[in-house]
């Protein structure tokens, strides 16, 4: 048993192999203790996307020509899977970084939506809001602005649900994943409408104005590229983006002073934490049918989050209108800390596999 080197030494069956036929090994590799022709190996490997050849060594010398030159078959596709997720990071990183616009300029060259901002509120009012708050004009304009800056981010998400649902269905998933898909693009359009109508209802002459979705990207050929480009990106535009909202809304909904603002923010809260649940469901789909190439692109992303860059006004930012449905920048960094520390777990959980192969090779 002391004989033994490398990947016998830890096998579950080193007591009664010993590393099965000293012969074979000594004279393949220069010395007993390490045999990498074992099948047990072989599909313990195989499970990690694994694949150990032996070939002739540089140098010469006995010892030299003797020396293993271990090759894996999955490195190409690893490096696409790699490749393929900065691409993806590259591409989304201007959707990614969560910027909460609380003032929001009207485009004059943009549609008025007016359509979004007629559902009725939770409650079941549908009237002015706040009425009674003592709140100036020009807060009430700021404030509804605010509201129709998230309306906004859920008109965003509206056009990323669907492209999903359409990735879904190029990558052969399984129905109930598209299904969820489109479940969430028709929650994201009760959420836009929600919040239009709050905006609405607090200023008065706010009028709702869409936004121009992102075009959809094309996925690339190789199908484990393809699957971790979509694995990364629901992480960080779901998990990330609508898990922290998740978060701020229903922290929210317990400070908020007004009725139906609290009714809106639970109903929103609700809604995103089905679409974050949604959102794993893909990514562990992703990992079954991509394997290592896909939970290497996870791994990436464990201590790469991105962070969060509000832009909103003074009195927002310290809080100040929290009871009116806004978060403060102090909630949104505590909330922010809590979503990374989960997802960095969550990601580390489901990409045990990948870390399993790495040590797997270095025996």
């Amino acid at each position: 048993m002391k004989d033994l080197w490398g990947y016998c030494a830890t096998c579950y069956y080193a007591d009664e192999c010993k590393a099965g036929c000293t012969w074979t090994a000594d004279v393949l590799f220069g010395k007993p203790g390490n045999n990498r022709y074992c099948h047990h190996r072989a599909l313990e490997l195989k499970k990690c996307g694994l694949r150990e050849r032996v070939g002739p060594a540089r140098g010469r010398g006995v010892a030299a020509e003797r020396s293993p030159c271990m090759r894996t078959a999955w490195i190409d596709a690893t490096l696409s899977a790699l490749l393929g997720f900065l691409a993806a990071l590259l591409a989304v990183a201007a959707r990614v970084r969560v910027r909460v616009r609380s003032t929001q300029d009207a485009h004059p060259t943009r549609p008025s939506f007016g359509g979004w901002a007629v559902a009725e509120l939770p409650d079941g009012s549908s009237s002015r809001l706040l009425a009674d708050d003592g709140i100036d004009d020009a807060t009430r304009i700021e404030l509804a602005k605010a509201w129709q800056g998230v309306a906004l981010s859920a008109h965003r998400a509206l056009a990323a649900s669907t492209h999903r649902a359409l990735d879904l269905v190029t990558l052969r998933a399984p129905p109930d994943l598209v299904v969820a898909a489109h479940e969430d693009a028709i929650v994201e359009v009760r959420r836009a409408k929600l919040c239009f109508s709050v905006a609405r209802a607090i200023g008065g002459s706010i009028a709702p104005r869409g936004e121009d979705g992102a075009p959809r990207r094309a996925l690339p050929g190789l199908r484990p590229v393809a699957l971790a480009m979509l694995a990364t990106e629901v992480v960080l535009e779901v998990a990330l983006t609508r898990g922290l909202a998740a978060r701020i809304d229903a922290k929210l909904a317990r400070r908020t002073t007004d009725r139906a603002i609290r009714a809106a923010l639970e109903e929103i809260a609700s809604g995103e934490g089905h679409h974050v649940s949604h959102a794993w469901a893909i990514v562990e789909w992703c990992i079954s049918e991509g394997g290592a190439p896909v939970e290497h692109a996870l791994r990436a992303l464990v201590g790469r989050l991105p962070s969060i860059a509000p832009e909103r006004s003074q009195e927002a930012s310290d809080g100040g209108w929290e009871r009116w449905g806004i978060a403060g920048a102090a909630l949104e960094r505590q909330e922010h800390a809590r979503v990374i520390e989960a997802i960095e777990r969550k990601l580390t959980a489901l990409a045990g596999t990948a870390a399993a192969g790495e040590r797997l090779l270095a025996a």
